[in-house]
């Protein structure tokens, strides 16, 4: 029967059982040996163990390495190379998810979005579809272990293909940047025709009959029942105008109505007809007279302090039942700016022609600013009649007489003042 081979030899290890010398024929001692033995006769004689084959001589045994016996070895070794497979195993993984977590060289940039709601597991997702990060699963694990979610909802910047995970987290943990956006500047007293020439030329994208349909289906809640009249809410003031809403009409003018109603809470004009209780005498003012009344103050002063005392102008002569003789109203009638006004114009058939008509224009005649506002719920005590501009700087002189208006605009054209 042919002879088996070691596993030990076949992996180069020791033998881990004593092997046996070869037995040799017994010879007599020679004279020397004896004498040998005698001069040791007095010395400790050691035990001698048969030998394992039952061969005759004094057996010999080859030492093993680190062991005390020939089976403890080989235990050592059965349970040694599975463990080594284990290590290799851990060590072969460990550097996958290395290589997952940081795959080098990132390539080019991506937009990233995450939507509202959006968990983890649907981010991790998204990452690896966009091929951002390498594995999903090794992200979510990764942001278990790093923390960090939940992560804000919003456009991201700066992700790159094959990013790092780490890379990933930090820019994630950050949050959206803010949204770029378009800057765009809203003066006080523009008239509704004025507004949508300027944004057209400011967003030649937008559509216009969007523009007109988003003006004509929009309603404040001031806005009188049935009116499709958004002049005097489109409140004047510099907005920030998403980059992706620049073209959007009805995103641009829900913005401006957001701006308008925070305006008019905070100054009270809903409440605007407790406010004035008794200011026009026994007339009583809506707030969206008071609107009106806000938009005439607008298109008159020039100085903030002249605001409360023309707002009193106006409703002691509505009190009187007086016309409000503003030329600013009948330059809304027509449609047109201009310095001077012709006698053909004042007698414009309008019911935004002050000269003409008793009371208030049946709406507004701009986008008054938050002073004018403020100056119509609040006027300054006062029995003024009649103001005139006093000098070019813009500061109005405010009398109860007529006579004394007459004199005050024929010495304000005598210095040059208009």
């Amino acid at each position: 029967m042919p002879e088996q081979p070691d596993p030990f030899e076949l992996f180069g290890l020791e033998p881990s059982t004593p092997s046996v010398a070869p037995s040799t024929p017994p010879t007599a001692p020679s004279v020397t040996e004896d004498v040998s033995a005698m001069q040791r006769a007095d010395a400790p004689v050691a035990p001698t163990t048969p030998a394992s084959n039952g061969g005759g001589g004094d057996g010999e045994f080859v030492a093993l390495k680190g062991g005390s016996g020939g089976r403890g070895g080989r235990w050592a070794l059965l349970l040694g190379v599975p463990l080594l497979v284990v290590a290799l195993v851990i060590a072969a993984a460990g550097f996958w998810v290395k290589g997952k977590i940081d795959p080098g060289s990132p390539g080019e940039e991506v937009a990233f979005t995450i939507t509202k709601g959006a968990t983890t597991s649907q981010i991790a997702t998204s990452l690896a579809e966009k091929k951002i990060v390498s594995s999903a699963t090794v992200f979510e694990w990764y942001v278990k272990w790093k923390g960090g979610d939940p992560f804000q909802a919003g456009d991201y910047e700066g992700l790159r293909v094959n990013s790092s995970m780490g890379h990933v987290v930090d820019i994630l943990k950050a949050g959206p940047p803010p949204p770029k956006t378009v800057s765009f500047l809203v003066r006080e007293g523009l008239w509704v025709s004025e507004f949508k020439k300027l944004v057209l030329e400011k967003f030649p994208m937008m559509d216009p009959a969007a523009l007109d349909a988003a003006l004509a289906n929009t309603h404040p809640s001031l806005q009188p029942a049935g009116s499709s009249n958004l002049e005097g809410f489109l409140f004047p003031a510099t907005y920030e105008i998403a980059q992706q809403d620049v073209g959007n009409a009805q995103k641009l003018i829900d913005q401006m109505m957001v701006a308008f109603d925070r305006v008019s809470q905070a100054q009270g004009l809903p409440d605007a007809t407790a406010k004035l209780k008794g200011v026009a005498g026994s007339k009583a003012i809506s707030p969206y007279e008071a609107l009106i009344v806000a938009s005439l103050v607008e298109s008159e002063a020039k100085v903030d302090e002249d605001r409360p005392k023309i707002a009193r102008v106006i409703y002691n002569r509505l009190a009187r039942g007086e016309t409000l003789g503003i030329d600013a109203s009948v330059l809304y009638a027509l449609q047109k700016r201009k310095a001077n006004l012709t006698d053909s114009d004042l007698k414009t058939d309008s019911p935004y022609n002050t000269r003409l008509k008793k009371g208030l224009p049946p709406a507004p005649i701009n986008s008054p600013g938050q002073a004018s506002i403020n100056a119509a719920l609040n006027p300054a005590p006062g029995d003024w009649l009649f103001y005139v501009l006093t000098d070019k700087d813009g500061h109005h002189y405010f009398t109860n007489s007529q006579s004394d208006f007459n004199r005050a605009v024929a010495d304000a054209k005598a210095r040059g003042v208009f």
